[in-house]
């Protein structure tokens, strides 16, 4: 049975298991959370212990890769991903504030309490005590290592662009040896996560054991609306953002590409992996689209690898969401954070099984909410997975259409560039 297959049985057992403790086993239900929700919290560790360096050495590893790119295309590309992400965030930024999910129908104080009571950070910043000076102060830490050990992701993610941007000045003997390494962390790093999720259909129950139990029906209506905020956000992103962008951009009609490339989306929608469905992509991109596969080379499987549009903005949903439902009133510069966190989580943990699961964890604990919330989510992730990824893959084909024209249109020079763009895309698979 695959990862995910056992993934959706532990959620399927721990809603059982919830209904029975709030019903017929309603005498043992303090002992039997106790036990889950000790369990929970073991599983959460495990991941938050491996995903911050991991999200260091993902993007040291990329920005080092990004050398290798042809100049002016490979930053192209480059800028296009960073442009779609942060439009993809500031959209569920937006839409989660405008509808406010989280509020649409409150938990009980005493549920609130009891999720608070297991956060294992004093939620003081979820409670806006944190101010902008202290969140800049918080960039730039004194040692790296306690950032590192105290999860301070927001300055462990910009150490990591620094030293990333260094590596690409060392003269080539270093770059290259350096590449090596910081690729081999990234690769045994990614082993022990795979180690870590193996236990995630028995993380996954406890999870959604203890929070469904807790709430019971209660948190139904908010998870509904933060369900449509999810698939609002997703379809004004993909259709009225990236669509402005084939528009006005690369003068290409979104009609006539998502038409183009239907068999990708379906086969991203049914399969919830942007790497499984890369093979198709090419395939829509090359020979229904017809964008040269020099320009897909690159940008497609640095796309698969790197731009997380629909993860991005699940993220900032959700955990804008959870704060929303927890009643903790995050400012604007909090959530200006949780911004920023999405962006480099959604990048720096991307081809990372559950990787939404492990990057909401992670900024949760930043913010100060109770990371073991997230199993109210687990409920609705796999449906939205397959939207989000279905995004994801649109928006990599936006960017080959992108480059495609702007290679032919700039300047000679960048035309032939994308002659001489590399085609081998089996890092990507």
């Amino acid at each position: 049975m695959s990862l995910t297959r056992q993934i959706l049985l532990g959620l399927g057992l721990g809603l059982v298991a919830a209904a029975l403790l709030s019903g017929p086993l309603a005498p043992w239900q303090d002992a039997a959370l106790s036990i889950t929700g000790v369990t929970g919290s073991l599983f959460l560790n495990a991941l938050k212990m491996v995903a911050v360096p991991l999200i260091a050495t993902t993007l040291i590893a990329g920005l080092g890769k990004l050398e290798q790119a042809p100049g002016r295309l490979g930053a192209l590309t480059a800028g296009y991903y960073g442009m779609s992400t942060l439009l993809a965030v500031s959209m569920g930024l937006i839409l989660s504030n405008v509808i406010a999910p989280g509020l649409r129908a409150g938990l009980d104080p005493e549920d609130v309490q009891s999720l608070m009571a297991q956060a294992s950070l004093s939620p003081t910043f979820a409670n806006g005590s944190s101010d902008w000076q202290s969140t800049l102060l918080g960039l730039v830490p004194g040692n790296i290592f306690n950032a590192l050990s105290t999860g301070n992701l927001i300055a462990v993610v910009l150490f990591s662009l620094v030293l990333g941007l260094a590596l690409r000045t060392l003269p080539t003997e270093f770059r290259q040896s350096q590449q090596v390494l910081w690729d081999s962390l990234q690769h045994l790093l990614m082993t022990v996560t795979q180690w870590v999720l193996r236990t995630a259909p028995l993380g996954v129950f406890a999870l959604v054991t203890t929070s469904a139990a807790q709430v019971g029906w209660a948190a139904a209506e908010p998870l509904a609306w933060f369900v449509i905020t999810v698939l609002l956000a997703l379809v004004l992103h993909a259709g009225l953002s990236l669509g402005l962008v084939l528009w006005r951009l690369a003068r290409v009609s979104p009609l006539q590409h998502a038409r183009d490339m239907s068999p990708a989306l379906w086969m991203a929608f049914s399969t919830a992996s942007s790497a499984a469905t890369l093979p198709v992509t090419l395939r829509c991109l090359n020979d229904r689209a017809k964008v040269p596969s020099s320009v897909t080379g690159l940008t497609v499987p640095l796309g698969t690898t790197m731009n997380m549009d629909g993860t991005a903005l699940y993220e900032c949903v959700a955990v804008l969401f959870l704060a929303q439902l927890l009643g903790a009133d995050l400012t604007i510069v909090q959530q200006l954070l949780v911004l920023f966190l999405a962006l480099a989580t959604s990048t720096g943990m991307a081809g990372i099984p559950a990787a939404s699961l492990v990057a909401i964890a992670l900024i949760l604990d930043r913010v100060g909410l109770p990371a073991e919330a997230l199993g109210l989510l687990l409920i609705t992730d796999r449906p939205l997975d397959m939207c989000r990824t279905a995004v994801n893959v649109w928006s990599d084909s936006v960017a080959a259409r992108l480059v495609a024209y702007y290679a032919k249109t700039d300047s000679p020079a960048m035309a032939q560039t994308v002659t001489q763009a590399p085609t081998n895309v089996e890092s990507s698979q």
